[in-house]
């Protein structure tokens, strides 16, 4: 079971137990609590989080391991293939300086050689983010093929974990006199250099993951200048007198404003006359203001021919 800190999950995978590498017979992965204790103890707390912890189940009776990877880290894990090339560079980084980290370790004579065979990972999807944190997995574990020689194992680690070591620090293969320094110079931090060249891809990884990304690495400087340079030459042009020139407003016309000031007086007194109206009853409102005759107009109306029929008898 994973250690009390690591319960976050971020893989899993198959791997045959003649592919785990072992010192004296004993397979690294056995004594994971004591070897991250010791690491920490050594190089700093949380240091050993670099690496995932293996928690480790038989197939049935065959060879094959499966194996879940749990890690500290409570975030969505992907492998560094996937990553923007953005976030890439930063996970990079991130791998670069907890590998440096864990220098004293290697020079432990306690687990050194532990954490010099822990360095070895099975392939380059081994390495994991998990946000902003670069995360191991498949660690001290190698396909045969890696095995085969020295010179396809130097391959195999320039490949995967050896692009982000330093030249005074590396992988070791338990049992043989195989070692394989980083491919960082220990006084520059920019990852994919040897001996300040380029390091040229290895054939052995597929040309869309191979190196993705270390040529914004070395250019990703000149990004935040053209923007500071682009938005300079804007401020210039706007602050340069005579660019931004705006029309002059027209005058509005005196009389136009009297007439909309007669016309709101007007409005204004009708509203204050129907507000006065429409408190009162029906028979005492003025019939004006519904286009009716005055009242002593419609009396007279009304009454005038009574008169007439009266003179006529």
């Amino acid at each position: 079971m994973p250690k009390a800190s690591n319960i976050h999950f971020v893989r899993s995978s198959k791997i045959k137990a003649s592919e785990v590498l072992s010192l004296h017979g004993i397979s690294i992965w056995s004594a994971c609590d004591a070897t991250f204790s010791r690491i920490d103890a050594l190089c700093g707390e949380g240091v050993s989080r670099l690496f995932a912890e293996p928690n480790v189940k038989s197939q049935g009776g065959s060879d094959l391991l499966n194996v879940a990877w749990f890690g500290s880290y409570d975030d969505d894990p992907k492998e560094i293939g996937a990553l923007d090339r953005a976030k890439l560079s930063r996970v990079e980084e991130d791998l670069i300086q907890r590998l440096e980290a864990i220098r004293p370790a290697l020079r432990d004579p306690e687990i050194g050689d532990t954490v010099a065979a822990m360095l070895n990972v099975y392939g380059d999807d081994s390495i994991m983010a998990v946000g902003e944190h670069a995360i191991l997995t498949n660690w001290g574990a190698l396909p045969p093929d890696a095995t085969s020689s020295e010179a396809v194992y130097a391959k195999h680690s320039d490949a995967t974990i050896g692009r982000f070591l330093k030249t005074d620090m590396a992988a070791r293969l338990p049992g043989r006199p195989w070692t394989n320094s980083g491919t960082i110079e220990p006084d520059d931090h920019s990852p994919g250099k040897r001996g300040g060249q380029p390091l040229q891809p290895a054939t052995t990884m597929p040309p869309t993951t191979t190196f993705a990304g270390y040529a914004p690495q070395r250019w990703r400087w000149w990004v935040p200048a053209v923007l500071v340079a682009l938005f300079g030459s804007i401020l210039a042009y706007t602050a340069w007198p005579g660019n931004l020139v705006y029309e002059r407003e027209s005058p509005i016309d005196e009389g136009v404003l009297s007439q909309l000031e007669d016309a709101n007086g007007s409005l204004t007194q009708n509203i204050a006359l129907l507000e006065t109206e429409i408190g009162k009853d029906a028979c005492d409102i003025d019939p004006a203001l519904v286009d009716l005759p005055p009242r002593e107009a419609a009396t007279t109306t009304q009454t005038r021919p009574a008169v007439q029929q009266g003179e006529s008898k």
